[in-house]
């Protein structure tokens, strides 16, 4: 089965916006703000061997990033507001707000990587982290939320076949 050029969009914004991700939570830990090891959370849920996990994790990692972009391009993609990156900032703050609510809440219940005391529970907004753990957190789906708009929708490039 031939893969489809909206599907080929997906892919590539997906990487990208996983690199900005990854790249932004980078920078606030050179800048001294929290460090989060999210492949290593991601992989905690396949196995509890650090090596093995961080490695299942960065697959984890890009393959949610390219779910997301999918999801993004079918749901949101060419709708109102007209700006592509408005609607990539509000997908970013969409997906932040979905994470801090629903997804770290049962992070801190479900994960492994949590229960055997290998990370910190990040709880409801990531309040054991602090007020930076949640803006960063913030500013890395921004950069996830810009980025994958601005390659499946403006990006003015035909993959090939």
């Amino acid at each position: 089965m031939p893969i489809t050029e909206p599907l080929k969009r997906a892919i590539i914004a997906g990487i990208l916006g996983t690199l900005l991700f990854s790249f932004v939570m980078e920078i606030i830990v050179w800048l001294h703000g929290p460090r989060f090891d999210v492949p290593l959370w991601d992989g905690g849920f396949v196995t509890l061997n650090p090596q093995v996990a961080v490695l299942i994790g960065y697959v984890l990692e890009f393959a949610i990033g390219v779910g997301l972009a999918y999801l993004y391009l079918r749901t949101l993609a060419s709708r109102q507001p007209r700006e592509t990156l408005t609607r990539g900032a509000l997908f970013g703050f969409a997906l932040w707000l979905f994470l801090m609510v629903i997804g770290m809440p049962l992070f801190t219940w479900l994960s492994p990587v949590v229960q055997n005391g290998m990370t910190l529970a990040p709880g409801f907004f990531l309040w054991h982290y602090g007020l930076m753990g949640s803006i960063t957190w913030l500013l890395a789906l921004e950069a996830f939320g810009t980025g994958v708009s601005y390659v499946t929708e403006q990006a003015n490039w035909r993959v090939g076949r």
